[in-house]
């Protein structure tokens, strides 16, 4: 144990002060709440916003002999403890206690939520050069005021191959909500995008393909099947701010099943 708290370790540096940009990438990629406990980070007292985080290094920047020995051999994130992947924003609580009571289990825990948000930030910067159509609107907006007797009226008739075989028993949440939105809403989009084809008001090949070249970027950035879908509806969302994150979430299903979007689970 001695060579371990003696050995020069390369991966420590000096400590670098974080500038307000970073600072701001570091709370935006938590969402503005600790990801431990779930506190929102920010306070306000009269017109003035204080902070109520502090940014921690996962790997200790100086770590104590107990440190050391904890955390021998356990991956670490970044080229250096300065690096961004080795930082992450935490309510000042939690920060303290992380920092007094380094446990192995409690760094792996970290570790895990930082490589999950630098994965989804990856994937999302991915998907943030990709353009969709803005004639999809239209068919999106329809979800907003369709009827229950418009829907009964349209029957399921796409054969397509079945979600079930697109998704993992693990993701049985998501399978569920797709599955919902599908046999919902599948024959009423469909029915209104062979309209809005037929009379040229938008290009369902298009459309289709930009979808299929967005799931294929995400795909790239992320293996979980829930982390892309929800990528995909955030995408759509931020390129037509215009309707809701539920009719979003609809339309991904629905390419889902027209199997733009998941490969079959090869057997």
């Amino acid at each position: 144990m001695e060579d371990i708290v003696n050995i020069k370790d390369e991966y420590l540096v000096e400590r670098v002060q974080i500038t307000d940009n970073m600072d701001l990438k570091h709370i935006s990629e938590v969402g503005g709440y600790c990801p431990l406990c779930g506190k929102y980070l920010l306070g306000s007292k009269g017109q003035k916003i204080h902070k109520k985080y502090q940014i921690a290094h996962i790997y200790p920047n100086g770590p104590s002999r107990h440190q050391k020995q904890e955390l021998d051999g356990l991956e670490r994130l970044g080229e250096n403890c300065e690096s961004f992947e080795n930082k992450i924003a935490l309510c000042k609580d939690c920060h303290g206690e992380f920092d007094d009571h380094t446990t192995k289990a409690e760094y792996q825990k970290i570790l895990g939520m930082k490589k999950r948000l630098l994965e989804m930030s990856k994937s999302q910067e991915v998907l943030s050069t990709g353009e969709i159509e803005k004639e999809l609107l239209q068919v999106i907006k329809q979800l907003t005021i369709v009827s229950n007797s418009d829907l009964e009226e349209i029957c399921l008739k796409y054969k397509g191959i079945k979600i079930s075989n697109k998704l993992e028993a693990a993701y049985f949440l998501l399978k569920r909500k797709i599955e919902f939105n599908v046999c919902t809403y599948y024959g009423f989009i469909k029915e209104n995008m062979k309209n809005y084809n037929d009379s040229n008001q938008l290009n369902f090949e298009l459309i289709s393909s930009e979808i299929k070249t967005a799931y294929l970027k995400a795909a790239t950035a992320s293996k979980d099947k829930e982390m892309i879908f929800n990528n995909l509806v955030v995408w759509l969302n931020k390129k037509i701010p215009d309707v809701s994150k539920n009719a979003c979430e609809i339309m991904i299903s629905f390419f889902v099943q027209n199997c733009e979007v998941f490969d079959e689970i090869s057997e």
